[in-house]
């Protein structure tokens, strides 16, 4: 059985997925979120299953999504560690 896939490029929207499955001689296969198992997910009660790997390493969606928190200060929070500051070097 051979094939190719055609997709989207890596990226970090989670809930969406975009490509198609044409294998030679047949026609083409819609991909979508709809059959996308995502890095770390279970798959139960199901007697067989087709897979593939289409991004691997930091290209997964969750990889992506991943990224580190912003702090986020409010304005009396920013005035008071500036008056604190000033207190402190004065």
């Amino acid at each position: 059985m051979q094939g190719r896939v055609f997709c989207e490029a890596p990226n970090n929207a989670i809930y969406k997925f975009e490509g198609q499955m044409i294998f030679e001689g047949e026609s083409e296969i819609p991909l979508g979120a709809d059959n996308m198992i995502l890095r770390g997910s279970t798959l139960r009660n199901t007697e067989y299953c087709y897979g593939l790997v289409v991004f691997t390493g930091h290209d997964t969606k969750i990889m992506m999504n991943s990224m580190a928190a912003t702090y986020k200060f409010s304005g009396l929070e920013i005035y008071t560690n500036y008056a604190i500051a000033v207190v402190l070097l004065t």
